[in-house]
């Protein structure tokens, strides 16, 4: 199926002494905006297309793993995709066309732009490509979530993914190699042609090796089992670099204590590497948070935490992380909390949060550090156990509104920020209805402790604990000033 594309023009206005970079996009501005200089322009929009990784592997599918690793499990695999209406620069609001496929294979369907739109809580047993189709002007403000629940066996918990954005390279604070957990990297191949990626191992003593090179074929999806590259490494970060295209990556876990299962979880790329990374919705038992530092020297790393009635003290206020390596502290049991963490290098963090189940069994799941929030975000919620939006400690306020089932949008809701702690806002107060995704609207919103502010959404079932992050604002949102020079 071929789908016509919008070309969009630039030009280079030259003036004695100034140039000026132009788009098709500089008049009018997206309704609800704040006003914007004249010597900003409205970026071009783009498709969005993310990949949601699929079921948990077993035995058959991913190479090296234990032939015993999935017994009697009973695992359910689903996927939610959502495409909200958005403001176009016409002045016109509509919702993206939404199309679901099989990676590399058939259309599952292809909703037309309209008004928004919510799928339901399909059953998957494949990767999916999920694709919002922009319009000239109008950005795909559209986004996938994978959701998996194990009930018995081996695995049991809950993982919850925002299906992942292809990149050239990219970094997951995630994954172990140590006796007891079974991490894949999965490695998705949304484009036409083979393309070569490599893939290295930071652990806490640094680099673990040279770079794997691997080749992951057009329209397929590789898992590379990480205890074969860094066996007995209690921490990992992984970094992915594609030469020839780009790729789609996400980390599955699972992990055993003897025959007593620990857990499952899904992770994938947070923000990129900064002297700053913030961490929110880390709320549960046993919380950790590691630390890549993906330069060559030392560096030294401060942590503040904010509860919901402001700052806290924690068990580690510093750490170091070696060149090239990853550190990790443990936290203790915490309750919606923020952390800032602050570097005299770029570094990448993570953090992990957990819950005990019956008879020994217990859950956690994983948190990426993430962007500061946006003019316009979409986030979609799981359909299962009860869940909690947690904003990170800023000024102003954060406006939500909610989508319904039939793809409506509710009333404009302003969540007030706290400036000194954590906020913490049930999503279900956004309407007596069911409420399948949050867009969220960070405009009028800065950070007080930190640069921006940061939202996470964490989910709790009986067997388990997930947590859920906004999906990248679309391009076509964000504004850059002109070059004037």
């Amino acid at each position: 199926m071929k789908h016509q594309r919008s070309i969009v023009t630039f030009a280079a206005i030259a003036v004695p002494g100034v140039l000026v970079a132009m788009t098709s996009f500089l008049t009018p501005l997206t309704p609800g905006t704040l006003d914007r200089s004249p010597e900003q322009v409205r970026m071009p929009t783009a498709d969005t297309r993310v990949v949601c990784p699929g079921p948990l592997l077993t035995a058959s599918e991913a190479e090296g793993t234990d032939a015993e690793f999935v017994d009697d499990s009973k695992v359910s695999t689903r996927v939610v995709s959502a495409s909200a209406p958005i403001g176009a620069a016409d002045g016109s609001t509509s919702s993206a066309r939404l199309q679901v496929a099989d990676l590399g294979g058939s259309i599952d369907f292809d909703n037309p732009s309209g008004q928004g739109f919510v799928s339901g809580d399909d059953s998957i047993d494949s990767t999916k490509l999920v694709t919002g189709f922009a319009r000239p002007g109008a950005p795909a403000l559209t986004t996938g979530l994978e959701t998996v629940e194990g009930s018995s066996g081996d695995l049991t918990g809950l993982a919850t993914l925002t299906c992942a954005e292809a990149a050239s390279s990219f970094r997951i604070v995630a994954g172990s190699g140590a006796t007891g957990s079974n991490s894949q990297l999965l490695l998705s191949n949304p484009g036409d042609v083979p393309v070569q990626a490599k893939v290295a191992l930071m652990t806490p003593g640094g680099e673990s090796a040279e770079p794997t090179e691997l080749s992951i074929k057009a329209g397929k999806q590789r898992a590379v089992p990480l205890g074969g590259l860094a066996g007995g490494a209690e921490a990992l970060a992984v970094d992915v670099t594609v030469d020839g295209g780009v790729l789609a990556g996400s980390i599955q876990e699972t992990v055993l204590d003897g025959l007593k299962p620990q857990g499952i979880d899904l992770a994938a790329g947070g923000a990129g590497a900064d002297r700053q990374q913030v961490l929110t919705g880390l709320s549960g038992k046993d919380v950790r948070v590691r630390v890549a530092n993906p330069g060559g020297d030392l560096a030294e790393v401060s942590l503040k935490a904010y509860g919901p009635d402001g700052e806290i003290d924690i068990p580690r206020s510093s750490m170091t992380v070696v060149g090239r390596g990853v550190a990790e502290a443990d936290l203790g049991d915490l309750d919606a909390t923020s952390l800032v963490l602050d570097s005299s290098q770029r570094i990448q963090a993570g953090a992990f949060i957990g819950k005990d189940g019956e008879k020994g069994a217990a859950d956690f799941g994983s948190i990426p550090s993430t962007d500061s929030l946006a003019e316009t975000q979409i986030l979609a919620l799981p359909r299962t156990g009860e869940s909690s939006l947690q904003l990170s400690p800023g000024q102003g306020h954060v406006q939500v509104q909610g989508m319904l089932d039939d793809g409506s949008l509710t009333d404009p809701q302003s969540i007030d920020l706290n400036p000194t702690g954590t906020t913490v806002f049930n999503p279900s107060d956004v309407s007596d209805d069911s409420v399948r995704a949050l867009v969220l609207k960070g405009s009028q919103s800065s950070g007080s402790q930190a640069d921006g502010v940061h939202a996470t959404l964490v989910v709790t079932t009986e067997d388990g604990i997930s947590t859920v992050v906004p999906a990248p604002a679309p391009a076509g949102v964000a504004y850059r000033d002109i070059r004037l020079g």
